[in-house]
């Protein structure tokens, strides 16, 4: 969801309101928001569910035409994890996310999941926002072990 989708129902009442006014029909447009897909690589490629560890990492790679830089690490989510925080090495951004927080997340899904994945692999979604409003996913697939 973009950042202003939630002036969308308001900017719609006021044009209805005035075409109402001066008498006018208005034309309502819907908008539709695309997500670009984006190249992501989760660090450790193999999770032990047990371990103690303080992160998990993430490289963030846009397609051509677009800048790393311009990513909003606030934005930043590795499935409902917020990263903690990023850096931009060449023409990537790494992000930390909590490991704790993450194998939570993983344990919580695969409990709800039926049937388990196969060979106890898990695909995880990162998404994010660049300053302008473009949306980026993507996702990888890590091995958990206990």
């Amino acid at each position: 969801m973009g950042k202003d989708d939630s002036k969308k129902p308001l900017l719609l009442l006021i044009l209805l309101t005035l075409a109402a006014v001066i008498g006018t029909t208005a034309t309502v447009y819907h908008l539709t928001t695309v997500e670009q897909r984006v190249t992501v690589d989760i660090h450790p490629a193999t999770l032990n569910l047990k371990s103690n560890g303080t992160w998990i990492t993430a490289y963030i790679e846009l397609p051509e035409g677009y800048e790393v830089s311009d990513i909003n690490i606030t934005t930043v989510q590795l499935e409902t994890i917020p990263a903690a925080w990023g850096n931009v090495e060449g023409n990537k951004l790494m992000v930390k996310f909590d490991r704790p927080a993450v194998i939570d997340y993983i344990i919580s899904k695969l409990y709800h999941m039926a049937p388990p994945p196969a060979k106890n692999y898990v695909e995880l979604t990162i998404t994010c926002e660049l300053f302008d409003g473009t949306l980026f996913k993507g996702s990888d697939t890590i091995k958990l072990v206990e």
